[in-house]
């Protein structure tokens, strides 16, 4: 006689059926997240295409942003005198350089004939938070790409001449074509510029308030000058008297090997064989370092220097000059 089956207890298959239950639940929860998601950023694609424009510049892609009026913003070490953009409305103006600003990779472009475009909403971004950046092609249009911003802070120093006053990264690798394009927060706002190269596997960005506030300056001033003081210098140890009176851990200065007729070292009294100990009242121990400093104070800033002569520390007013 065959015996019977047991059947699956009742209990079993209930809480069976309410897990398989649940996870149908919980699938269709994050479909629809997702979903939501993509509708937010394809939105924020839609309204920054808007002020993303592309600038025909052979052998490189790049784009840029209207900040309003017949501006454009967009990297200047990818940028001539003269070049072709092209606007989201599918046209092609011919614009010109009006400024640059090389210490944070800046390039105001002005857009031939009569043009009153709107400006963009602006945003800032937090490290976190999710951004796309983006291009527009005189192929396919507008491309985005998703990142996310990973860093950010104050005084990025990039090369030996260039430090940013502030700035953000992102993760993402940069798409061909858009450095000097937005990078926008999830509501299409712009959160900053792509400017320079890749530091250390990421993206640098230049915050919209900093861009948008550097813009004005080029406007009101035709140019940002690099700052320059006029001396050639060394590292070497400072001498034991000096580092007394300083009453610090600094052990190196810049000695002074150069100091250029009529520049503003001069003009402050700096003379060839003193060594340089701090500017703007900032340790110098070599000379990124005051490189660094330079930039960040600007040209006209008028900065307190110490140096060293005849292991005696005396203090020079110098204003920073340009070229």
């Amino acid at each position: 006689m065959r015996p019977l089956l047991h059947p699956w207890p009742f209990g079993e298959y209930s809480r069976g059926l309410a897990r398989h239950t649940l996870m149908q639940e919980r699938k269709r929860e994050m479909a629809n997240t997702l979903k939501e998601l993509s509708a937010s950023l394809r939105d924020a694609v839609k309204k920054a295409a808007a002020y993303t424009v592309g600038i025909q510049h052979e052998p490189y892609a790049v784009s840029g942003v209207l900040i309003g009026g017949d501006r454009v913003l967009t990297a200047a070490h990818l940028v001539e005198e003269k070049e072709t953009v092209l606007l989201p409305d599918g046209s092609k103006v011919e614009a010109t350089v009006g400024a640059v600003d090389p210490i944070n990779d800046l390039a105001l472009l002005r857009l031939q004939g009569s043009h009153k475009l709107p400006a963009p909403a602006t945003s800032r971004v937090e490290v976190g938070d999710l951004v796309l950046s983006l291009k527009r092609d005189p192929f396919d249009g507008i491309n985005a790409s998703l990142a996310m911003v990973s860093a950010s802070g104050a005084s990025l120093k990039l090369g030996r001449t260039s430090v940013l006053e502030r700035y953000f990264q992102v993760d993402a690798e940069r798409l061909p074509g858009t450095t000097g394009g937005p990078v926008v927060d999830a509501d299409g706002a712009l959160a900053g510029i792509l400017v320079f190269n890749r530091r250390m596997g990421a993206e640098v960005a230049l915050p919209a308030d900093l861009a948008l506030a550097r813009a004005r300056l080029l406007e009101e001033k035709g140019s940002v000058r690099r700052p320059y003081i006029g001396v050639r210098s060394q590292e070497v140890d400072l001498p034991k008297a000096a580092k007394d009176a300083l009453k610090s851990s600094q052990e190196t200065g810049l000695l002074l090997v150069s100091v250029e007729k009529g520049s503003a070292a001069a003009a402050a009294g700096l003379e060839v064989g003193d060594i340089l100990v701090t500017f703007a009242g900032t340790p110098v121990p070599d000379h990124e370092a005051l490189v660094a400093t330079l930039a960040l104070k600007g040209a006209g800033a008028r900065v307190d220097a110490v140096a060293a002569r005849g292991g005696a520390l005396r203090t020079v007013t110098v204003e920073i000059g340009g070229r």
